[in-house]
């Protein structure tokens, strides 16, 4: 908190550097705000465009004390760098160049002026004899060199096969590489003493979220985090899939994106990750929608977008984008989370087939509802139901249609109304997300570019009468964490500032994995005074049913205690499942894949 936009930057920034500013106060090299451009310095010379610093053409002589040209193209040089045909500056005269059924032969004067030589000149017979001869010695040194490599390369074959016949024991599987890079991310081993769990945020049907504080053992730092914990006597499965999550959440490396700080092997499994004091941006948005302005609502378009980006170079498709899997570091910062549904593509996979289980079908793209087949496109069908849900300022999509009625809507052409907010600018880029044809969706690094340009000048595209908005939380977690610790805390840091940056990130991996569930879906941060911005177990969320097991889900839920949002069931009165929300079973917002699909395969 307190950090001020560098001075370079012109209304506002998302970061301390040049190039993560809304606009430039002077000038603008590519993305970073400069003070000046190279027009009489520097090996590359430039012009200004505006504000914009553009480059000179590379055949352009820099000029010492003046401009070296005045546009970007060839013939816009103040002097050439090497010659100059008719207006245009070029490396070398044209020699033997074909224009208009002719052939055009030029030579260099003492000024550098390239100029056409006379007609009666022919072309030297020496020159063809020796362009032939060398045309020919290439080509037998090319054939000498192939039957040189072709010969080595049997040897090679003849001497491997030797080898493999002598060896006592031979391969059982032959080698096959996929030329994938290897997965180096690490995976932090934390002990059981260097965790303390202060308090619950939330209780699911195979574990439990706390708030607590991690301390490195001999160093002299504590760290705030959220310890998600496994219920004893959890089965298997369900420490696999912990594992799969926490596999995925080690190897992401994006500032828009959540990462793992570590993982405690006790008899329950625990994963430790970094804790959100604003917790998830559904609720942020709910609740200080008087005091959130246009440029914090495009802010966070163009961060999401970002971290969805950098998920697809890694090739990951997350399956469960939405704004309730957004987290609030800061009101300038977000970060995505929840990879309990995520899938890492192997090298030559380029979509993955689900088998059922708990998905979010008001989310979902149509392909992935009718066809089980989920995509970095279909991601983009998620983003653009996150941006409307951030522009109605987390409304629900779709609020009155019944989950399993979706797919026949979305058919017949009906996509979710235009926000109030939102200028049509806005609106056709969620339209454009929204596309039958995946093909025809924007890719992640569209929407980069597009909301980018928006956040420049929020005022044009997004309408909202309010003010700037302030810091509902203002540090309070960390003075909490001060209250609850006492004096013998020294020194209180946050998680990104405490782990070395990874410099190797998520690498394309190979070799495939069962699909990846969270045990219980919990957010990996929350809020500290905002309990439902916690994210709630996948068995007990209203955004998933699960019709595969939804009996065994709803006998689950039943041990929960009671709560101020209890539900009437059966007439035999109140019962809330988690504290926080009603249970899966009992909500129509969602439907199961086992059930929607049933009717379309």
């Amino acid at each position: 908190m307190g950090r001020v936009c560098h001075p370079l930057c012109k209304g506002g920034c998302w970061g301390p550097g040049p190039s993560q500013c809304v606009s430039c106060s002077a000038f603008q090299r590519g993305i970073e705000c400069v003070k000046q451009c190279d027009i009489n310095q520097g090996s590359v010379r430039e012009y200004t465009d505006g504000s914009l610093c553009v480059a000179c053409h590379a055949e352009c002589q820099p000029v010492n004390g003046s401009a070296s040209c005045h546009g970007p193209r060839a013939d816009q040089c103040t002097e050439c760098r090497h010659y100059q045909d008719g207006e245009f500056c070029v490396e070398r005269c044209p020699s033997g160049v074909k224009e208009d059924q002719q052939t055009v032969w030029k030579y260099s004067n003492a000024t550098g002026h390239c100029l056409p030589c006379n007609t009666t000149c022919t072309l030297s017979p020496g020159t063809t004899i020796a362009a032939a001869v060398g045309g020919v010695v290439l080509v037998f040194i090319l054939l000498a060199l192939l039957v040189f490599y072709l010969r080595r390369q049997k040897i090679l074959r003849e001497k491997e096969a030797m080898r493999r016949i002598l060896q006592e024991h031979e391969l059982v599987e032959p080698l096959t590489p996929s030329g994938a890079s290897p997965n180096q991310a690490q995976m932090r081993i934390l002990k059981e003493t260097e965790l303390k769990k202060l308090r619950v945020l939330g209780a699911g049907a195979f574990g439990t979220v706390y708030k607590g504080v991690w301390a490195p053992d001999g160093e002299n730092v504590k760290i705030p985090v959220a310890i998600k914990v496994l219920r004893e006597n959890t089965s298997p499965k369900a420490n696999k899939e912990i594992l799969d999550e926490a596999y995925v959440m080690a190897g992401v490396a994006s500032p828009y994106v959540c990462r793992l700080l570590g993982i405690c092997l006790t008899s329950t499994v625990q994963l430790v990750t970094q804790l959100m004091p604003y917790g998830c941006l559904l609720d942020y948005v709910r609740e200080n929608k008087d005091r959130i302005g246009s440029q914090f609502l495009l802010n966070w378009c163009v961060q999401i977008a970002k971290g969805m980006s950098y998920l697809e170079d890694v090739r990951l498709v997350h399956r469960d984008l939405a704004a309730r899997n957004v987290l609030v570091k800061n009101p300038n910062h977000v970060k995505i989370t929840d990879f309990g549904l995520a899938r890492l593509l192997d090298i030559d996979e380029t979509e993955y087939h689900a088998d059922g289980g708990k998905v979010p079908i008001k989310w979902m793209a149509l392909e992935s509802i009718l066809h089980r087949k989920f995509t970095h496109q279909s991601d983009v069908w998620s983003y653009g139901v996150t941006v409307w849900e951030l522009m109605t300022f987390g409304a629900k999509p779709y609020d009155m249609i019944p989950a399993r009625e979706i797919p026949d809507v979305l058919e017949e052409g009906e996509r979710l109304p235009q926000p109030l907010i939102c200028t049509i600018d806005v609106y056709m880029i969620m339209v454009k997300c929204w596309m039958i044809d995946p093909d025809s969706r924007p890719r992640f690094t569209d929407l980069v570019s597009d909301f980018s340009v928006m956040a420049r000048d929020p005022p044009r595209y997004v309408v909202i009468q309010v003010g700037d908005m302030s810091n509902p939380v203002d540090s309070q977690f960390f003075r909490m964490l001060l209250e609850e610790e006492g004096n013998n805390m020294r020194e209180l840091l946050d998680a990104e500032e405490y782990l070395v940056p990874q410099t190797n990130p998520f690498s394309r991996t190979q070799g495939s994995r069962a699909d990846r569930r969270p045990p219980n879906g919990l957010c990996s941060g929350h809020s500290v005074e905002i309990p439902r911005a916690l994210t709630s177990p996948a068995f007990d969320n209203p955004y998933y049913l699960d019709l595969v097991a939804k009996a065994n889900a709803v006998a689950g839920a039943a041990a929960a205690a009671d709560g101020p949002e209890a539900v009437e069931r059966d007439g035999r009165g109140p019962r809330h499942v988690n504290g926080f929300v009603t249970p899966t079973a009992e909500n129509p917002e969602y439907l199961g894949l086992a059930e929607t699909w049933s009717g379309y395969t």
